[in-house]
């Protein structure tokens, strides 16, 4: 766990050593780790979409057999 004990270890974008002498992170992610938790993101967005578009696909199908069956059995 990471102590404050002042200010000067607030917001800084790099490592800082705590009272323990081990490294700490103490600011924002590192702008790798940040463009590939976007890419992530977007992966997973783009994702969603597809399963959405395959099931709107997949349930106008289904809708069809329905009707195409209910008027075969119409005298």
């Amino acid at each position: 766990m990471l102590t404050i004990r002042t200010s000067a270890h607030v917001p800084a974008n790099h490592h800082r050593k705590s009272c323990r002498c081990s490294p700490a992170s103490t600011g924002a992610p590192l702008a790798r780790v940040g463009a590939s938790r976007l890419i992530q993101e977007w992966i997973r967005l783009l994702d969603a979409e597809s399963r959405r578009l395959w099931l709107e696909v997949r349930w106008r199908a289904h809708l069809e057999r329905i009707r195409s069956a209910q008027a075969g059995r119409m005298p």
